[in-house]
């Protein structure tokens, strides 16, 4: 056993040969059993550990892409920010492990464990509480998650695109900010799980059962309806809020709707889903965007002067031109979490 250690590429490669031995059954194999090890930034491609321990590791942005773990005790590792494309996890005990911001496209966690689960190194104290899994801003296109165990699992600003969570226990998920057009949630446990703000195809959001689970209201306001409420925005800007009303649209859905060179300055847009919505040239400064979807809007030209951002999900959304930065006249200046460089936008 190895335990508290940092390792480097040539240590691996090592237990990687001692634990095929073993799996082979050939002498002198050891199964690779790693407590609290760092394997972060190392080379695990096409390696096979299945049956393999190894809890509490870091595997920073390592590399695992095809490498197969299944059926192995990987209970609350860090897989944050590595690259996991097609690796094999089945039936895994993945308690309390995060993925935050790492690629899982293609990767197998069918039947895998992934429940609230804590490593403790001292006696328990009174308030702790394990974690569910998380995979906030990670990418998930067609991930096979099938009955896997998910309950508290937190998605927020992720992409699951042609996700396979059919028969999933979901209860008490969080999807908030995240993409989920064209998952599979048929016969998926989902009492109490957290869809706000979540871009939902129209089918998908017609199979949710609300009563069970939390979804942005979709808005079904005609053209009109809309420029009249945008009228009475633009006059409350204009008189300093004297006239008309400000425009508040949180925790809903605008799919379909078009918003491009319209005064929104000052809208309160919070979990709002502005997903693939077109957006260029509008006015958003100092606007509520906190937690938004905004995946592959259209925000060329856009004005996001003393907008607050924090939590917004903009990954593959088109900012050039976009202005960001202290709003003249105010002590408001744009508020994010990373800079937008970091999100794989265009522009």
């Amino acid at each position: 056993m190895l335990e508290n250690l940092r390792l480097n590429q040539e240590i691996l490669n090592r237990v990687a040969e001692l634990h095929q031995r073993h799996l082979k059954g050939q002498r002198n194999g050891q199964r690779a059993v790693l407590v609290r090890c760092d394997l972060s930034g190392l080379d695990l491609r096409g390696r096979d550990f299945s049956h393999g321990e190894f809890i509490a590791c870091k595997f920073v942005a390592t590399n695992l892409t095809q490498s197969i773990f299944r059926a192995a005790n990987v209970f609350s590792a860090s897989f944050d920010e590595a690259n996991l494309t097609g690796a094999n996890f089945e039936r895994a005990d993945l308690r309390g492990a995060t993925f935050d911001r790492a690629n899982l496209s293609n990767t197998r966690l069918g039947e895998a464990d992934l429940r609230e689960g804590l490593v403790l190194s001292v006696a328990p104290t009174e308030g702790d509480q394990a974690p569910g899994s998380s995979f906030r801003g990670a990418i998930l296109n067609q991930t096979q998650m099938s009955h896997s165990k998910l309950k508290n699992a937190d998605f927020g600003g992720a992409t699951l695109e042609g996700c396979d969570l059919s028969g999933a226990d979901l209860r008490a998920a969080s999807f908030q900010g995240a993409d989920i057009s064209g998952t599979e949630l048929r016969g998926a446990k989902i009492t109490d799980a957290d869809f706000t703000g979540a871009a939902l195809c129209e089918e998908m959001a017609s199979t949710i059962d609300i009563t069970r689970a939390k979804v942005a209201k979709r808005v079904t306001l005609t053209t009109e309806q809309l420029d009249g409420l945008i009228a009475g925005h633009e006059a409350w800007v204009r008189t300093g809020g004297a006239e008309g009303k400000r425009l508040d649209l949180s925790n809903q859905d605008l799919s379909g709707l078009s918003l491009a060179g319209r005064n929104l300055a000052a809208a309160k847009l919070e979990l709002s889903v502005l997903s693939r919505m077109d957006l260029s040239g509008a006015n958003l400064a100092a606007a509520d965007l906190r937690r938004a979807n905004l995946i592959r809007a259209n925000l060329a030209d856009v004005d996001l002067r003393g907008a607050d951002l924090r939590e917004a999900n903009l990954r593959n959304a088109d900012l050039s031109g976009v202005k960001t930065g202290p709003l003249p006249g105010t002590s408001l200046s744009t508020r994010l979490d990373v800079p937008l460089e970091s999100l794989g936008a265009t522009g």
